[in-house]
């Protein structure tokens, strides 16, 4: 015989902590919760505020004019955590927009303790006469009591007039859990922010403002997203996918308009083409992977569309030539190309509110960067592609479930369904756009500009040079030194199995300053005491190359030192080519930091930087052809301790900028250098990986940095 002894489920308080950190991934996602329940609330405005950012009383107060909440719903639904009042069959169209609620789990209003250990809610019911006001000390609160269910909170009445409308929302966020807010994070919020509506169908009925009080309006000013540049678009695609009739073996409707828009400049043809007519869309063996039919190739039916619902889209496609964009865009290049950067990506959208994560910088649902991997020729990379794909509630029967921490869909059938019928439509319209991508290309070849730096002779061929100078007895010592120094490296990598990138990488810096060596030898007035010097600096720079075939000495050093020396380097290129050199870290203005690396590797792979900076930024004056001479070429190397997560260099210019994805740029042998192997940003990025640190390539408008230095941007960053 035994006894059964019943008892209660018991739940610490601390969980509200853990399940504030882990349901929500970001600030941005715990702000996206917020504005989602002012949607639901029938909210037509929804403004987010930062105050007095960076200092100790800084605040964000998130306010809505949505239909607010009476005592009784701050008690039964906003205190009552997984509550199911939107979801099952109490989901509901919202009164005045017939909005269909987007919270399902009851656990969104822990998204402010992602962002603030203390949160004051104020609202006020429409047709209540009264204000309610709560406020919760996160931390005051779990440690009061062991359990959820002994803590309590005080509701407070108020008389007063707290919303112009009688009624709304206000969520006041204080000791935030982010101290110190940089351009970068702040703007990336922002944006995130701002992307939660769609851009490309915006609701006139929901309106998002973002504000701050001080200096810091400027950074969000600085957030662009005009549809104005996305109607020049070189490749337009627009879709809709839905259900015929109600039999689920019937052809589903594919309807599809494309848009090929070159610039007038071009004389190529504009072209446009559409289905005519309701196409059944061949989906041939999209399928095969998730159904158990024999037959795989067939048309979309409206069965494939169960529990998904009408999918409709719009795709446009970048082509980030400066040939192109000067063409379409006139002297807004750098601004078009940051407008491309900050919104690229396939995004979902449903309702016309964002899904997160899809279409994030380092999300690629689609894989379309790996088809451009792949084959290149043939794909759109993720990279030039803004897109929306947008969704409705009312027609999905919840076969696409959100995640609980709101990062995208459950990994279910529906959603891989959908994922790789979207993926079909993408292709299609790449097919669509084939012949007029080669049309582009064509123009590209014809007009680029060609540009040839150096010679890239061997060592022997420069020997040959020197003797027809009759300046064997000034430099063949040096040289000498220098095949001997080069074929010892070359036998090391041999011996030790340490050939293909690492010796390319060699070469490449060998062959960079033979080209510089070679220019000087094919000038009238040859200057011997400057060549000298350059072989010297070659002698240098192999023996700099060793820790890359032995055990790395390092040595203690700042980043004013290493600048310092990187400049010396250059002068007297910087002054040939009437560039201007900026440093504020050698004048002060900029903080120095210390490091412990191989410097003159860490120096070497500086000057690669400076010399890409030094060829693209003389292309772009070029290019530009300025007869006012208002263009000169400029480089900026300073210092940002605060940005990244260490120490970093920052190396900036005002040439073309890069055209290439950040992710191809570190690629070896891949260059659009005239004469170029390819190597420069492999190498750096090998060196700076070497140490512990990170090859970055961030948005220049991201960093405190002179707005004049628009082109490339790059970020040296150090391990902590």
């Amino acid at each position: 015989m035994s006894n059964i002894n019943k008892h209660n489920i018991k739940a610490k308080s601390h969980i509200l902590s853990l399940l504030g950190d882990e349901l929500i991934g970001s600030d941005s996602l715990a702000i996206f919760e917020l504005v989602k329940n002012a949607y639901d609330a029938d909210a037509e405005e929804v403004t987010v505020e930062f105050i007095n950012l960076n200092q100790s009383n800084q605040q964000i107060i998130i306010e809505d004019d949505g239909h607010g909440m009476t005592n009784k719903v701050i008690q039964d639904v906003w205190l009552t955590i997984g509550t199911d009042f939107k979801r099952g069959k109490n989901r509901k169209e919202s009164k005045k927009f017939k909005r269909v609620s987007f919270g399902n789990k009851g656990v969104g209003r822990l998204a402010v303790h992602k962002l603030a250990k203390r949160i004051t809610l104020e609202t006020q019911a429409e047709g209540e006469m009264f204000s309610s006001r709560l406020t919760i000390d996160w931390v005051e609160l779990i440690a009061s009591k062991e359990y959820i269910q002994d803590l309590e909170v005080s509701v407070e009445t108020v008389a007063d007039q707290l919303f112009k409308k009688g009624k709304g929302t206000r969520i006041i966020l204080d000791r935030l859990t982010t101290k110190k807010w940089t351009k970068k994070a702040l703007k990336d919020l922002v944006r995130k922010i701002d992307n939660i509506k769609n851009p490309f169908s915006p609701n006139p009925n929901f309106n998002i403002k973002i504000k701050a009080n001080d200096f810091h309006q400027e950074w969000i000013s600085e957030v662009t997203n005009s549809n104005d540049i996305l109607k020049d678009s070189l490749y337009q695609f627009g879709f809709k996918i839905k259900v015929s009739d109600s039999t689920p073996e019937s052809f589903a409707k594919f309807l599809w308009r494309y848009s090929f828009n070159p610039p007038l400049q071009a004389n190529i043809s504009k072209r446009t083409s559409r289905n005519t007519d309701t196409l059944n869309f061949h989906i041939g063996e999209l399928y095969k992977d998730l159904d158990s039919e024999e037959q795989y190739n067939r048309f979309l039916r409206n069965k494939d569309l169960s529990d998904i619902g009408t999918i409709k889209g719009k795709f446009y496609v970048f082509n980030q030539s400066s040939i192109l964009l000067k063409m379409n865009f006139g002297g807004q290049i750098n601004a078009v190309k940051q407008f491309i950067k900050d919104n690229s990506g396939v995004k979902i959208f449903r309702d016309n509110i964002r899904v997160y994560n899809y279409g994030e910088q380092y999300d690629d649902w689609l894989g379309l960067d790996l088809d451009k991997i792949q084959r290149a020729g043939d794909h759109f990379g993720k990279k030039v592609t803004i897109g929306a794909v947008e969704l409705d509630l009312k027609s999905s029967n919840d076969g696409l479930i959100e995640k609980t921490n709101r990062e995208g869909f459950i990994d279910n059938a529906e959603f891989n369904r959908f994922q790789l019928l979207v993926k079909e439509v993408f292709n299609f319209f790449e097919r669509e756009a084939g012949n007029d991508k080669d049309l582009v290309e064509a123009f590209l070849e014809e007009t680029r500009p060609v540009k040839k730096v150096g010679f890239g002779e061997t060592i022997k061929e420069l020997e040959s040079k020197i003797k027809d100078k009759n300046l064997e007895k000034e430099l063949k010592p040096l040289l000498i030194r220098v095949d001997k120094d080069y074929t010892e490296m070359r036998d090391i990598m041999v011996n030790s199995g340490m050939t293909g990138l690492n010796l390319g990488v060699a070469f490449h810096e060998v062959d960079r300053e033979i080209r510089f060596i070679n220019a000087d030898l094919n000038s009238n007035n040859v200057d011997i005491e400057e060549v000298k010097d350059k072989v010297r600096n070659l002698i240098q720079i192999l023996e700099s190359l060793s820790p890359i075939l032995r055990q790395n000495r390092s040595s203690l050093s700042s980043a004013k030192k290493v600048i310092e020396i990187a400049k010396r380097r250059n002068d007297n290129r910087f002054n040939f080519h009437k560039i201007i050199f900026s440093s504020p870290v050698l004048t002060g203005e900029d903080e120095d930091f210390n490091f412990k690396v191989p410097t003159n590797l860490l120096i070497s792979a500086i000057s690669n930087l400076i010399d890409n900076a030094i060829y693209w930024t003389r292309t772009q004056s070029d290019f530009i052809k300025n007869v006012d001479g208002q263009y000169k070429p400029a480089i900026y190397i300073g210092t940002d301790l605060f940005t990244f997560e260490g120490p970093s260099i920052i190396i900036a210019d005002n040439g073309s900028g890069f055209s290439s994805e950040p992710e191809y740029l570190t690629q070896p042998f891949k260059t659009k250098k005239e004469g170029g192997m390819g190597l420069g940003l492999y190498f750096a990025d090998l060196v700076m990986n070497m140490i512990g640190g990170k090859l970055l390539f961030p948005d220049n408008s991201d960093l405190d940095i002179p707005q004049a230095y628009n082109g490339a941007c790059i970020a040296l960053v150090f391990p902590k």
